[in-house]
């Protein structure tokens, strides 16, 4: 009698443990929801450099002199840009301009304006005859943007920025 009365308990108990095993182990995954940070990320590709407008430009002739020249330029005119975003971003303008700023090898703006008078510093070397250009160009950037929402969902989509460069081109003629 003991030995039946031993196994039934034995047998009871295991099956209790089983059965809140699987109702742990069913539960475990319905009440863990999907948790992830709502994110982007972006990837910055230039896709067009042009000037918006050519304030000022000429050549400086150093060739005859042993020493560098330095020679004040003033804007002929006046100029400004505006910059903008399309597409599904997840920002705003400042956003873009901050971070092709700190990941690219330019410096941009939101906006740029150049003033008719505003005058520029060209250094020409010694011995050299420079060309120069001042005024601002209009940068194109196709961004492409990864969107990992709260519950884990992953959308890709692309977005144009475009920035104003405040710039200034020398080259040697």
């Amino acid at each position: 009698m003991r030995t039946s009365a031993r196994k039934f308990v034995t047998a009871t108990t295991t099956s209790a443990v089983l059965a809140g095993c699987l109702t742990v182990l069913a539960a475990g995954p319905a009440s863990a929801g999907e948790d992830c940070d709502d994110s982007y990320h972006r990837k910055y590709t230039e896709i067009s450099s042009t000037w918006h407008k050519v304030v000022a430009s000429g050549t400086i002739n150093n060739r005859h002199s042993d020493a560098s020249v330095r020679e004040s330029v003033s804007a002929e005119i006046s100029a400004s840009l505006k910059g903008s975003v399309t597409g599904e971003f997840g920002g705003k303008i400042d956003l873009a301009v901050a971070e092709i700023n700190a990941k690219g090898s330019v410096t941009v703006e939101a906006s740029a304006s150049i003033a008719r008078g505003k005058t520029t510093m060209i250094v020409v070397p010694a011995r050299k005859r420079v060309a120069y250009k001042i005024g601002i160009k209009k940068r194109v950037y196709q961004v492409y943007v990864s969107h990992q929402t709260r519950n884990c969902k992953v959308t890709n989509t692309y977005a144009k920025v475009t920035v104003a460069d405040s710039y200034t081109e020398t080259k040697n003629v």
